[in-house]
């Protein structure tokens, strides 16, 4: 270098601190080779190094890419290009950096980097969304079924196993995906969850690895990140892992054993400490006979496997979620608790609930908004409900026209005594709920009586038995 190209150099750069110095996001300038040249106060606050030090590292300390090394060579200018920058602490922190290339006679010999807040402002924003809403209080039951599912799932909360979560539609699968990822160490990162049938074949991939910028027509400038990069230091759950087509099935099987992603249309490498959660409604082994789910990557999701039973299963449990889903509603819609009648309730407990909790769940949804009485009879429920138990009616009694002459009389099926006691609960509660609400003086006695439809002497009588139990 000539003595007057030295004394240019010196020039600009005297010029260039005295403008950083009015700069409050961090700014590093470097020379061709990516050695740091000169940084402002706000880049001694983000690395947490003085100056001096910083004086003696080179571009890629800090900025996880080599691409950056790359446009400074060239000198090539950037706005708003995505990067990660590797804080003091080591983390790396998504940001937008803008190039701009210093030429001494027409040649490159540097850049001014500008790293802004804005994107790290951003992806706080994103995390604030991906926040979960339910926990392992929030699944109600106490039948076996239930309280070993939680137990076994409290159990595994804490590790960074991949589980697999497998149960009919509207059993709750991602309420138990979020209660594991709340009572895990990753709860303060984010939870963010795909579901793999409700997003096209063409642009599932981009939703889950993201993309760069131009790898296909109408890709966002600056590309976009994927579920896998949002999840960063959290939960990833993929739910309807059984309709991911079979391309995405091998790319997700890589990104398990390698815990690295490859953006759409890029080449980096971009590692993922993510804990995924997978869920299906699907018999995944009839699909791994039939060739339309990878048998490699079955064994990888089914690390931790945890079953949800469906609603008909634990019949036991049915009683206390409608009295939280009635209360739950009455609560939210303004209006005055409900009481059932022991023939409407008996309806409840012996239909077969095909959609489950959700399908429990609007249903007394349904039933708080129509309701106009405090009493909710058979006439109250939906018209499905009532439909199936005519028909379950229709067909015992065509069964027991059916019969032969000579068949006793007991060969009608008797109601199993699983069904017997929660009726029996369930009538105990009514008439306790009554007393209650109308007091346990005589008049409160006969007017409770009146409500439930007994006379008071039945009433008494059910009474006097539930004092000796």
């Amino acid at each position: 270098m000539t003595e007057q190209e030295s004394k240019e150099r010196k020039l600009l750069l005297q010029e260039v601190e005295g403008l950083l110095s009015l700069i409050t996001v961090p700014i590093l300038v470097v020379d061709a080779t990516g050695h740091v040249i000169h940084a402002n106060q706000a880049a001694e606050h983000v690395w947490q190094r003085s100056l001096a030090v910083l004086l003696t590292k080179s571009l890629q300390a800090f900025v996880a890419t080599s691409k950056l090394l790359g446009f400074v060579k060239k000198g090539k200018p950037l706005r708003d290009f995505p990067v990660e920058i590797v804080d003091g602490s080591g983390k790396r922190l998504p940001c937008l950096c803008r190039l701009h290339p210093l030429y001494i006679d027409q040649k490159p010999e540097g850049a001014i980097l500008q790293f802004t807040r804005q994107q790290m402002e951003t992806e706080q924003e994103k995390n604030r969304k991906y926040v979960t809403r339910y926990t392992f209080a929030d699944i109600r039951g106490n039948s076996e079924a239930i309280i070993a599912l939680k137990d076994s799932a409290r159990k595994i909360a804490k590790s960074d196993s991949t589980v697999l979560i497998r149960g009919e539609s509207g059993t709750g699968k991602e309420v138990l995906a979020q209660s594991i990822h709340q009572a895990s160490s990753r709860s303060d990162g984010p939870f963010v969850a795909i579901n793999c049938a409700a997003i096209p074949e063409a642009l599932l991939e981009s939703e889950l690895f993201g993309y760069e910028e131009g790898a296909f027509t109408g890709a966002k400038k600056g590309g976009k990140a994927g579920r896998f990069e949002l999840a960063l230091n959290g939960t990833l759950f993929l739910d309807e892992i059984g309709d991911m087509p079979p391309f995405l099935q091998a790319k997700l099987l890589r990104v398990l054993q390698e815990r690295r992603i490859e953006r759409v249309g890029g080449s980096e490498s971009i590692p993922v400490d993510v804990r995924l959660i997978a869920a299906t409604h699907k018999d995944l082994d009839a699909m791994i006979v039939s060739g339309q789910f990878r048998e490699d990557l079955y064994y990888r999701l089914h690390v931790i496997p945890l079953y949800v039973p469906p609603l008909r299963e634990r019949k036991e449990d049915l009683y206390d979620l409608i009295h939280y889903y009635l209360k739950l509603f009455a609560d939210k819609l303004g209006k005055e608790p409900k009481l059932f009648s022991a023939q409407a309730l008996k309806c409840l407990i012996d239909y077969h609930w095909p959609g489950n909790i959700r399908e429990l769940e609007n249903t007394l949804e349904y039933i708080v908004n129509l309701e106009i009485g405090d009493l909710v009879t058979i006439s109250s429920l939906p018209a499905i409900i009532r439909g199936s138990r005519t028909s379950e009616e229709g067909l015992a009694t065509q069964s027991q026209s059916q019969a032969t002459p000579s068949a006793p009389l007991a060969s009608a099926t008797p109601a199993p005594q699983a069904a017997e006691l929660s009726l029996e609960k369930t009538e105990e509660q009514l008439i306790l709920q009554a007393v209650q609400r109308f007091g346990k003086s005589t008049e409160g006695k006969r007017k409770a009586a009146e409500f439930l439809g007994i006379s008071v002497a039945t009433l008494y009588r059910r009474l006097q038995k539930l004092s000796r139990k």
